[in-house]
């Protein structure tokens, strides 16, 4: 396949970038503002400002197969919520119809556990149960959360919008290897750790988690979405402790001994054959 990767010099795209080239696959990597050429082979370079020139991203998709739609401003931090709100619906809005437009039936977008609502919330959190599944109830009170849940709503129209259309939206958590992702726990505890359900992903399984969903779009059925989570937490305490302990409302619904992870992904094994095995 000839895959278009939007943000791809961001930590996941270049990552994808490798593994998609790895696969035998054709690259099409898409930033906004020009870049060299990477040396990857059978990868070649286009810019596009997806969120604010919808024609150059139609141009940089044309003659692409599928495409991993990874854009966006990462989180709010530092920046007004109107940008980071209408940057990151913008860009979904307009990678979604783009492809749908051009025939592009294997789509995947970078969501994230933020469309729960979470570490950037303004409000306390809620969870109405662990491990938290694709279909727990949305509660956004921040702007990049809530773009993430409008871009799902979006990907679900678009696949009734263009027939045919497979979108896979990936539920990403903090995207770094598991020793950086401890240290950053350690210092901001509150914060990030418990804010964040002491959760990771390492950079690897995102992008062979994107990889599978446009190789297998055909197993999604229109529109699905899908934590993407390793499949335990940065913590050496029982996470059934750290849920009694922060969160003593929600209701654990499964084992969670050990350092289980807070978020089941028994979907995207189930779609994609995908698994978290990286351990660092």
């Amino acid at each position: 396949m000839k895959i278009a990767i939007t943000g791809a010099r961001g930590t996941v795209g270049r990552t994808a970038v490798k593994v998609c080239s790895a696969a035998g696959h054709r690259t099409v990597q898409i930033n906004r503002t020009e870049q060299e050429y990477d040396g990857t082979a059978q990868s070649e370079m286009k810019t596009a400002d997806v969120a604010n020139d919808y024609n150059a991203t139609v141009e940089a998709f044309k003659g692409c197969d599928a495409v991993i739609h990874l854009a966006a401003l990462p989180d709010p931090v530092g920046k007004p919520d109107w940008k980071v709100h209408n940057n990151n619906v913008n860009s979904s809005f307009n990678g979604f119809h783009a492809a749908g437009s051009l025939g592009i039936k294997r789509v995947c977008y970078a969501s994230s556990v933020n469309a729960v609502g979470l570490a950037f919330s303004n409000r306390p959190l809620h969870f109405d149960y662990f491990p938290i599944d694709e279909d727990a109830p949305q509660r956004p009170t921040d702007s990049y959360a809530l773009a993430k849940e409008e871009a799902e709503s979006q990907a679900r129209s678009f696949v009734e919008w263009f027939p045919g259309m497979n979108i896979a939206c990936l539920r990403i958590h903090e995207v770094a290897p598991l020793k950086s992702v401890q240290k950053e726990h350690r210092e901001r505890w509150e914060q990030s750790a418990v804010r964040q359900l002491w959760g990771w992903v390492n950079p690897e399984a995102v992008a062979r988690a994107s990889l599978l969903a446009v190789e297998k779009a055909d197993n999604l059925g229109g529109c699905q979405v899908l934590n993407i989570v390793a499949p335990t937490t940065t913590q050496d305490t029982p996470s059934d402790g750290l849920a009694r302990k922060y969160y003593p409302k929600t209701q654990i619904r499964r084992d969670m001994s050990g350092n289980r992870g807070f978020w089941t992904t028994e979907k995207a094994c189930k779609l994609l054959g995908w698994t978290h095995y990286e351990k660092e």
